[in-house]
């Protein structure tokens, strides 16, 4: 494509100054098609092939995607519930308590069974989900573009942890699922099996460092985190000891973060789990008053990799609004700008406003499981390589 090329300027000789640059007609319209939302993008590609091919562009796409996940094209961030069907809720919508939050049913090109299924992850607006027979899917909700992986070469036994993310060093995605197993020693290690789209393969990488991480892997900065727990035996008293780990995705290796903080170690708790949020990670604890009084508190890294910039931000209370019934089956979706915290549980989808220290329902869930929650930006993105080989 011509305007796709680079181009310079020329001198004038008799006005002694530069000519304005020649600036081609597709430059100036894919500015202007990067700022559409994907819906609006999907119907102009059917207009005729030549916008067909313009908007399935690597540039478009590479464009459009940047200004999606800085969050400058409007209504662009959706919520993902693993509901039964599938819905999708837009971000803004859900922030604003004056807002009807209008929720859209999605439709899976391929045959799902919804409470068999995990969410992996959400990258670049492509979604991985995981049956529990075990097939993995890639899938663009927006374009309804959707790969089937092929079979793994290593599937641990449950209980089992699993991510997925981008690499940008070769500039590929990655999806990886782990458990742990035994060395010839004897001891434990962990084991992963690791799939890159671009090779369209799965891959083994054994004897990791050995961690006892369950579920989903929160991504971040190119890496993968999860908080690993334990129970430990002290002076007669179980205690429960915890920490971050993370798995880098262009090195492929665990670590442990930056500890959490100390103030936050001190507490007792009888849970804690891990999300992310406006580029920060948070944990959030179950803390264990009494039997019938367990309240959750909130701590948000504000610097990435710095213990001194865990905030306490939020105490949500058991009472006096409401009981947490079944506080187990719940989880922390995301924190919105107001303050107003955002969570998956039993009965569906619920807000909590902390300074009127009361709840709302978002929506209402007819299935007795936990419905899993994400986020991901609306994006061209496609996970079939061949439409991508040069973004």
């Amino acid at each position: 494509m011509a305007g796709l090329q680079n181009r310079r300027q020329k001198l004038d000789p008799s006005a002694g100054v530069f000519k304005r640059p020649r600036i081609d007609s597709d430059d100036i319209i894919i500015e202007i098609l990067s700022r559409l939302p994907v819906k609006s993008l999907l119907r102009f590609r059917c207009v005729c092939k030549s916008w067909h091919t313009l908007i399935s562009d690597s540039q478009l796409v590479r464009k459009h995607l940047r200004r999606a996940v800085r969050g400058v094209n409007a209504n662009s961030c959706k919520l993902l519930i693993s509901n039964s069907p599938l819905y999708s809720i837009d971000y803004e919508e859900l922030e604003d308590v004056n807002s009807f939050v209008a929720i859209r049913e999605l439709h899976l090109p391929v045959p799902l069974v919804l409470d068999r299924m995990r969410i992996v992850g959400s990258c670049n607006g492509l979604i991985c989900l995981h049956e529990n027979k075990g097939d993995f899917f890639l899938w663009n909700p927006c374009t309804r573009d959707t790969l089937k992986l092929p079979g793994v070469t290593y599937f641990p036994s449950s209980p089992m942890f699993y991510g997925f993310g981008y690499d940008s060093t070769i500039e590929d995605y990655k999806v990886i699922v782990g458990g742990t197993s035994s060395s010839e020693s004897g001891l434990l290690t962990t084991t992963i099996a690791l799939f890159t789209l671009k090779s369209g393969s799965w891959r083994t990488v054994q004897d990791l460092n050995y961690v006892k991480l369950n579920g989903q892997g929160c991504l971040l900065n190119e890496a993968l985190h999860w908080v690993e727990f334990e129970w430990r035996l002290e002076a007669s008293f179980y205690v429960l000891s915890s920490r971050i780990i993370s798995f880098d995705l262009a090195g492929e290796k665990f670590q442990e973060m930056v500890p959490l903080s100390s103030n936050l170690s001190d507490q007792k708790y009888i849970s804690i789990r891990i999300g992310t949020t406006t580029n920060c990670l948070f944990v959030y604890m179950f803390n264990h008053r009494n039997f019938s009084d367990i309240a959750i508190t909130i701590w948000v890294m504000k610097e990435y990799g710095v213990k001194e910039s865990w905030t306490k931000i939020i105490d949500i209370p058991s009472k006096p609004s409401r009981p947490l019934e079944g506080v187990f089956f719940l989880n922390l979706i995301c924190i919105f700008e107001s303050g107003e915290v955002c969570m998956s549980c039993a009965g569906g989808l619920v807000s909590y406003n902390p300074k009127e220290n009361t709840f709302r329902s978002v929506l209402s869930s007819p299935v007795i499981w936990l419905p899993e929650a994400i986020m991901y930006v609306e994006t061209l993105v496609s996970p079939v390589v061949e439409s991508w080989a040069d973004i």
